[in-house]
């Protein structure tokens, strides 16, 4: 990959984190009426899979980050 294509890449990550950490704030705010059997197991899972789903695009930032940095800085002159 270009230095080009490893920045739109770090970006496009960096813009599903931030959806993804909005969807699981969202999701942990809901309020569930009692009267939903299960509406709180339910709504811890969605929360954990958005938090999991989070993890697993930081380390893909990480990973393009470092190929970034390996290919893309400028020799010390």
């Amino acid at each position: 990959m270009t230095c080009t294509e490893l920045n739109s890449a770090l970006g496009d990550v960096a813009r599903d984190i931030s959806q993804t950490a909005v969807t699981r704030g969202k999701v942990a705010n809901t309020s569930v009426p009692r009267w939903l059997l299960g509406g709180s197991r339910v709504k811890a899972a969605v929360a954990g899979r958005e938090t999991a789903r989070i993890e697993r695009l930081k380390h893909q930032e990480a990973a393009i980050a470092s190929a970034r940095t390996r290919r893309c800085t400028a020799p010390a002159q």
